[in-house]
């Protein structure tokens, strides 16, 4: 009887078997199992131990945090750090300043001299805002140290302040970066200066005064003065010694573009005045007046005196360059600074902030790189497969040392020495009983059991 569903069947079935067969004689080549770089183990020959479970949670942690460095390498790139002879012939340098003295505005003076001979007077080119004199956040400038280094992504689309002149020759932040004209807003209008934040606690004429601003200055040695009117610089003013505070705060001291969180080792510091006095006696009558308290004996006169403070930052500017995966650019500075400050009395020196600057022949460039996307797959391969295969290895390599060690130990635990020399109690009655009668019978050894010499075991040809 004809039925087609069973033709069907066999029909496929046929080409299963076919197809079976094919693979079957597939693997009867001996070429390609040969070629096969993959060991195939059955699961009933393979054991689990405790040591392999141990070994693979601590592969697989390395290989994890490895994985984690490969990641942030490829998302965040790493630093490169190169060193070169400065070949910038820029003429100008940006200072930023921002700090507070714990003295009335109006008896400070700012001003700067520079290599070059030209003394100019800045006093009105900082804005000057009266407030209170207050710590904050700041570290001493002993004690403070920077924790956080940014990427040069981070501090190049952070960077956002200019001077007026740098905007207009080369505006690179702004015009190359296509940041909005929006940002001009933060400029500080009628004043030139640059974005700041506002003054917190603000009081007219107040104990304290901010001072804050962005100024252009030639690029050489110079020194910038913060002192107070009618010492170190000509006035028609006088400060009175008792109001002469110069415990300050250094907000930011920058050179260049502004960016946010770089290492500037002034940034966030303060350093205190401390009211020393000065005890002197002077024959009576006095030489010269003296404004401070005195006592007049009748021989000698006694004078307290307030002694004067004076604060000096030596830095070494670097130019730096900074150049993230994007190959945008930012040009600036950074510094290294060495502070001193020392006491005295009056008509011996000049009380007041000197910030002296030098600039370093050789810039620093720090370029951000960072892998692209076949370069971290192929790492990413790489590493799982390598910790893993050495993983392997060795776990192999201790196993078989173990094993061999254990061959050694169980092999001298059966090695009797006595055994081969002398035969056994069982051997001897042998001896007596079984070879007695045979006086030509001799007991030969082999290893480790005795044979009679005339026995078919025991005869030696020859």
């Amino acid at each position: 009887m004809y039925e087609p569903h069973l033709v069907d069947f066999a029909n496929q079935h046929s080409h299963d078997n076919e197809g079976m067969s094919l693979l079957e004689e597939l693997d009867k080549i001996a070429p390609i199992k040969s070629f096969d770089a993959f060991p195939k183990v059955e699961s009933t020959y393979t054991i689990k131990s405790r040591r392999g479970g141990v070994l693979t949670a601590v592969v697989g942690l390395i290989i994890f945090l490895l994985v984690l460095n490969d990641l942030g390498e490829y998302l965040y790139g790493a630093p490169d750090y190169a060193f070169q002879v400065d070949s910038d012939i820029q003429k100008d340098l940006q200072l930023n300043v921002d700090l507070t003295v714990a003295m009335p505005c109006r008896y400070l003076t700012i001003d700067l001299r520079d290599a070059v001979g030209d003394r100019l007077h800045l006093s009105n080119s900082f804005a000057k805002d009266g407030t209170h004199f207050n710590v904050g956040k700041a570290t001493c400038i002993k004690n403070s140290r920077s924790t956080t280094i940014p990427s040069a992504s981070e501090i190049i689309s952070s960077s956002r302040r200019r001077t007026p002149n740098q905007q207009s020759s080369f505006s690179g932040i702004k015009r190359l970066f296509g940041f909005s004209s929006s940002s001009s807003s933060n400029r500080r209008t009628g004043q030139g200066h640059t974005a700041y934040r506002p003054t917190y606690d603000k009081v007219e004429d107040g104990p304290a005064c901010r001072i804050y601003g962005s100024v252009e200055v030639k690029k050489v040695t110079a020194n910038l003065h913060i002192t107070t009117l009618g010492h170190g610089y000509m006035s028609f003013q006088h400060t009175d010694h008792h109001l002469m505070n110069l415990s300050h705060v250094v907000h930011e001291f920058s050179f260049g573009p502004f960016f946010p969180a770089i290492a500037q080792p002034l940034d966030q510091s303060y350093e205190i005045t401390e009211q020393r006095k000065l005890i002197f006696f002077f024959p009576s009558p006095l030489p010269h007046p003296i404004e401070q308290i005195c006592l007049t004996h009748t021989l000698d006169t006694l004078c307290i005196l307030l002694a004067f403070t004076i604060f000096q930052y030596f830095l070494r500017v670097v130019p730096t360059t900074y150049i993230d995966a994007s190959r945008r650019k930012l040009i600036t500075s950074q510094y290294a600074v060495t502070d001193y400050s020392r006491s005295f009395e009056h008509g011996k020196g000049v009380p007041g902030l000197f910030f002296k600057y030098d600039l370093e022949p050789m810039s620093v460039v720090i370029r951000e790189r960072t892998t692209s996307l076949y370069q971290f797959l192929i790492r990413l391969a790489g590493v799982v497969g390598g910790v893993w295969t050495v993983a392997a290895f060795a776990l192999r390599v201790f196993n078989r040392a173990q094993r061999e060690v254990s061959k050694a130990v169980v092999g001298e635990k059966e090695y009797i020495p006595s055994s081969l020399h002398t035969p056994s109690p069982a051997i001897k009655q042998e001896q007596s009983g079984y070879f007695g009668n045979d006086p030509s019978s001799t007991l030969v050894s082999r290893a480790t059991s005795w044979v009679s010499g005339n026995s078919p075991g025991g005869r030696r040809s020859g």
